[in-house]
C-alpha cells in the first residue's frame, strides 16, 4: 500500500524528481569526497604512529630549524628508545618540491622510522658511502632511476662549489609500508650533507623520538616543549598525526573550511527538498481528499508523505557516495600514485552520509505531511 502511493508520488512529475535527485546526489558526491580527503588534513590517516614523536621549531614549521644540540637533551629523557634528525633539501621552485623531497637523514633513520623500509645491503652501503642516497620506490618509477644512477637535485642550501646543485649516488630503494607517498622521497647521509653545505651547518629541520609507548610520549612531548620555551629554539612536540594536523593549519584551518562548505551545501539542499515537497503536496490536495475518502487513514498519507522525502534522499545518497567510491581510484590513478592511501571512503562517511540524508528526509517533509495529516476531505475536494 505504501509503496503504491509513494510510486505514485515519485512518478506523477518525473522530471521534477529526477532535477530533485541530482541536486542532493551533486551534495553528498561533494560530501563522500571532502571527508575521503580530509584525513589528508585532519592526521586520521591509518600509518602514522603513536610512540613516534616529532619536535619541530615552535614558530616555523617549513623553514625553521632546531641546533642538532637539542638531541643531547632528549637522549637523556626517561622513556626515549631511540632519536632520530633529519633535514630537508628544499627548494624554492614548485617544480622541484613536487618532484620529491630529500632528507639528510641520520644513519639509524630506517630502525626508527619503520614504516619505510629498505634492504640491509642499502643501509649498509650508505654507511659506507657519504654520497649514497636511498630513493623512494614511488620517486625511482618516475625519474627511471636504478641503482648506480646519478639522483640530481637543487636545494636552497648551497654546497661547497658555490652552487645549489647537489648530486648522489643511488645504492638502493625504500617501499613504504602504508602511505604510498611517502616513496617520493630520498635519504641521504646527514653528517656528509652537513659537512658540505655552507649555510646553517649544525642545524635540523626535525627530530624524531621513539618513545616507550604512546603514553610515555606525551609526557616526554611535555618535557622537551618545557625544557626549551625561553630558548630561541623552542619547540612543538608531539605525536606524528598532531604534527601534520598543525603543519595543515600553517596554510587555513582545512577540517573548518569543509565542515563551512557541507553545511552551505545541506542547507541549500534542505531548502530545494523541503519546498519541493511542499509544492507536490499542493498539487495533490484533491488527489490527497479523494484517498481519504475511499478510506485511506489520516497516518497513511502522512507515512506516505515520510517515505517519499526518504526514497528521494535515500537515492541520492546511495547514487552519490557509490560515484564518490568510483570516483577515488580515478584520482589515485591520475596522481600517478601519489595520493594512493591518503584517499579513503570510510564505513563512519558512509553511515554519516545515510543519517543526515534521514535528517533531510524528515525536515523537508515534515510541514508537507503534517498539511497532509490535517487536510480535511471538504477542503481537499473543493480546493479541487
Amino acid at each position: 500500500m505504501y509503496w503504491t502511493l509513494v510510486k505514485t508520488g515519485l512518478i506523477r512529475k518525473r522530471l521534477r524528481t529526477f532535477l530533485t535527485i541530482m541536486s542532493m546526489f551533486i551534495a553528498f558526491v561533494l560530501y563522500g569526497s571532502l571527508n575521503a580527503l580530509s584525513g589528508m588534513f585532519t592526521g586520521t590517516i591509518d600509518g602514522f604512529e603513536a610512540d613516534n614523536i616529532i619536535v619541530m621549531p615552535r614558530y616555523d614549521f617549513f623553514a625553521g630549524k632546531l641546533p642538532i644540540s637539542h638531541i643531547n637533551y632528549i637522549e637523556t629523557l626517561e622513556g626515549v628508545e631511540d632519536v632520530i634528525h633529519a633535514d630537508y633539501l628544499l627548494s624554492d621552485s614548485i617544480e622541484s618540491m613536487m618532484d620529491g623531497v630529500t632528507f639528510a637523514a641520520s644513519p639509524n633513520f630506517f630502525d626508527v622510522y619503520t614504516r619505510l623500509q629498505t634492504s640491509e645491503e642499502a643501509k649498509l652501503a650508505m654507511l659506507n658511502n657519504p654520497n649514497a642516497a636511498i630513493v623512494g620506490q614511488l620517486m625511482a618509477d618516475r625519474k627511471g632511476l636504478k641503482v648506480g644512477d646519478k639522483l640530481n637535485t637543487k636545494s636552497n642550501y648551497t654546497n661547497s662549489d658555490g652552487t645549489n646543485n647537489w648530486s648522489f649516488e643511488v645504492v638502493g630503494f625504500y617501499k613504504a609500508e602504508k602511505i604510498t607517498s611517502d616513496e617520493l622521497g630520498a635519504v641521504i647521509n646527514y653528517d656528509a650533507f652537513d659537512e658540505a653545505r655552507i649555510n646553517q651547518k649544525g642545524t635540523v629541520g626535525m627530530i624524531m623520538v621513539k618513545a616507550e609507548s604512546a603514553e610515555t610520549g606525551q609526557n616526554i612531548s611535555r618535557q622537551i616543549d618545557e625544557y626549551f620555551a625561553n630558548s630561541p629554539y623552542a619547540t612543538r612536540t608531539g605525536p606524528e598525526s598532531m604534527i601534520a594536523i598543525e603543519m595543515a593549519g600553517e596554510f587555513a584551518d582545512i577540517e573548518l573550511i569543509v565542515n563551512s562548505i557541507l553545511m552551505s551545501v545541506f542547507f541549500t539542499i534542505l531548502l530545494v527538498s523541503s519546498n519541493t515537497l511542499a509544492q507536490s503536496i499542493r498539487e495533490r490536495t484533491s488527489d490527497i481528499g479523494v484517498l481519504k475518502c475511499l478510506g485511506y487513514r489520516d497516518s497513511t498519507i502522512f507515512i506516505s508523505v515520510i517515505l517519499e522525502a526518504i526514497a528521494i534522499c535515500f537515492t541520492a545518497v546511495l547514487s552519490g557516495l557509490f560515484f564518490t567510491a568510483i570516483l577515488i581510484p580515478a584520482i589515485e590513478s591520475m596522481s600517478g600514485g601519489t595520493m594512493d592511501d591518503l584517499i579513503t571512503l570510510s564505513s563512519s562517511v558512509i553511515l554519516g552520509g545515510f543519517a543526515i540524508g534521514l535528517v533531510i528526509a524528515f525536515m523537508s517533509a515534515a510541514v508537507p505531511a503534517y498539511k497532509a495529516l490535517n487536510l480535511k476531505v471538504v477542503d481537499a475536494l473543493r480546493a479541487g
